[in-house]
């Protein structure tokens, strides 16, 4: 048995993945359905758009303080933060009660930027705590059932909520939603997480700025991580030029109403959901780079089928842009995971969400004044052929790079990446398990 294996008991690890996925379907279900209801909520009251709109930037500006939370969750014990974290946003829903009238409106308002502010803080802390509770071939699964539930809830939860709140109005959603956060807190007080794997505060006397900044540096410092990350992230940044530009699509290219694009994101969840539920199976068979670079492929072939105009392979371009994103996130999320610290976790899981979903509103911005100017053949093209270059970019050192080998050295030129060559430390357990243990890495380092 090794160092790994015995810091990860895996019925343990099993119980944990149990009882943590099904505290997430609760809150998936409820945080999916009052995303969608608040903005409904707002429109109704004001018959504003714009007014609808600001709930959709109360969620997501708080991303921009990723790093903070990142470093939060890395130097705090993970199980009672999200507890915590849990519990403050059940009794900030429930607070939607109040709301009757449009002079209440900026009570919905603070609590949808109260729940952009619990995603900065429970993304990173679980994915810490991932490390610290589950195998690395354990790890990769959850990662994609994790995944897989938040696609499906996004799926089904809104059209529910939009249910309720007719039937009934906002405040009892906010009530179940409320209901569905201490859910979760109740099923992440029920993890057992081992005493000796708690984080532990760093000997180093490190300024704020730079231990906030620890997790993208790690990713720019880490080459096979740099490049892997470089491959994971731009798919989902340059996502945001072809907000825009799939309305024309829809309306100029296959002739259809702009409602229509509610068939396209039907399929497009539906590749997620098989994507993610594919991925920790794949991730552990071929290796999490080989995964996030099909998901990088998808995407181009997906691109530049939806760029044709033509209805049967739009439909077929939305399903294979189900498979792209979550493989590209699920890739990068798990090579993060295993070449990183166990002490840094939480700050790289943070850098990798504000890489990849920070820039969003100014490549929207950007789709949305190409528009005005280019085709939607042109703008589908072109976001096609930047990945496709940005993959031919980062392929070609991948491939070259090889251990110079030393004279009189007998061994074999190796690509090992140096982080996975560290030493563990008191505050670092050996993670490096048998060859072949770690999500796929037989297959990482060729």
């Amino acid at each position: 048995m090794t160092a790994a294996q015995a810091a990860h008991p895996a019925a343990p690890g099993r119980r944990n993945a149990v009882v943590y996925l099904t505290g997430l379907g609760f809150s998936v279900v409820g945080s999916s359905a009052m995303s969608l209801v608040a903005g409904i909520w707002v429109k109704t009251l004001t018959g504003s758009s714009s007014a609808a709109a600001l709930v959709s930037v109360c969620i997501y500006a708080p991303s921009l303080l990723g790093p903070l939370g990142g470093l939060i969750a890395d130097r705090v014990r993970q199980r009672r933060l999200l507890i915590a974290v849990n519990i403050a946003a059940a009794a900030m829903t429930a607070t939607l009660l109040l709301v009757s009238s449009r002079t209440w409106i900026w009570l919905i308002y603070v609590v949808m930027l109260g729940y952009g502010c619990s995603l900065v803080m429970t993304d990173p802390a679980e994915t810490a705590l991932f490390t610290r509770m589950f195998t690395p071939e354990l790890r990769a699964r959850t990662n994609g059932v994790r995944l897989a539930l938040q696609e499906g809830g996004r799926l089904v939860s809104p059209l529910l909520g939009a249910a309720v709140f007719t039937a009934v109005g906002g405040g009892v959603v906010g009530v179940i939603d409320a209901v569905t956060f201490v859910a979760a807190a109740g099923a992440t007080a029920l993890l057992t997480i081992p005493d000796d794997l708690q984080p532990r505060p760093s000997s180093h006397q490190i300024t704020w700025r730079a231990q906030i900044a620890a997790g993208v540096r790690h990713l720019w410092r880490t080459p096979g991580l740099r490049q892997a990350t470089i491959i994971a992230v731009a798919p989902i940044v340059v996502s945001g030029m072809l907000v825009a530009a799939q309305y024309s699509m829809v309306t100029d290219g296959l002739h259809r109403s702009p409602s229509f694009i509610g068939v396209l994101a039907s399929l497009l969840g539906a590749g997620s959901v098989i994507a993610s539920l594919a991925s920790g199976k794949l991730v552990t068979r071929f290796g999490e780079r080989a995964v996030l670079t099909a998901g990088a492929v998808n995407f181009v072939v997906a691109t530049a089928l939806s760029g044709t105009g033509v209805l049967p392979l739009a439909l077929v371009a939305a399903l294979l842009a189900g498979f792209a994103l979550p493989w590209c996130l699920l890739g990068i999320e798990c090579l993060g995971q295993r070449l990183s610290d166990i002490g840094l976790q939480g700050r790289v899981a943070a850098a990798i969400g504000l890489l990849a979903f920070g820039p969003q509103p100014v490549t929207q911005a950007i789709g949305a004044a190409l528009i005005t100017r280019l085709s939607y053949h042109a703008v589908y093209g072109s976001v096609a052929v930047i990945i496709a270059l940005v993959l031919a970019a980062t392929a070609w050192p991948l491939t070259r790079r090889r251990r110079r080998p030393v004279a009189g050295d007998p061994r074999p030129a190796s690509t090992e990446n140096p982080a996975d060559r560290r030493e563990p430390g008191p505050s670092t357990p050996d993670v490096r398990g048998e060859p072949g243990a770690e999500c796929g890495a037989r297959s990482e380092e060729r």
